[in-house]
């Protein structure tokens, strides 16, 4: 009888060595899929030119300077408005994201005027943008962007700011 019992008990701690073998292989087969596809979505969006995973506040840094040329809709990747900041080390071309929310925020960009950029410089495989996150002229600070590097919506300014967005589908 104590052969048995003890051939039992081996068996279970076989069978539950076993399990424990098979949810820790389940649990690195679950992890590479995920890894996998977050690859897989990294790399569409890095494709698409948005490497918003790229963006890591704790890189940001601040620039200042004066405007040497605005671009309120530009062609060239990425799109959107654009703002060549001439500061103390050469100019840099910084990224603002939808012209709309400057204007729904009343942010008026003028070349000679003075700015301070928060954000970073991200690599894409289109090349190596800075990307702002936030706008300041005078006392008026515009956010661009989330913390997350994400472009903050038109919709969601408006709501921030109590005003109803124009135009759009209905």
């Amino acid at each position: 009888m104590k052969a048995i019992s003890s051939m039992r008990a081996g068996l279970a701690v076989y069978a539950g060595a076993g399990l424990l073998a098979g949810v820790f292989l389940f649990a690195s087969t679950v992890n590479a899929q995920r890894t996998a596809a977050s690859a897989a979505a990294q790399s569409k969006a890095i494709a698409e030119g948005r490497n918003h995973s790229a963006y890591d506040a704790s890189r940001e840094v601040s620039l200042q300077g004066t405007v040497a040329k605005f671009t309120e809709n530009s062609t060239g990747f990425p799109v959107g408005a654009h703002v060549l900041v001439q500061t103390a080390s050469g100019q840099v071309d910084v990224h603002l994201g939808d012209p709309r929310l400057l204007k729904l925020n009343n942010m008026t960009i003028a070349e000679g005027a003075n700015i301070r950029i928060i954000g970073e410089q991200v690599e894409t495989n289109q090349g190596t943008f800075f990307l702002a996150r936030l706008v300041q002229q005078g006392t008026l600070v515009v956010a661009v962007r989330t913390v997350q590097g994400f472009p903050v919506s038109r919709a969601a300014a408006a709501k921030q700011n109590g005003v109803t967005p124009q135009g759009g589908a209905r």
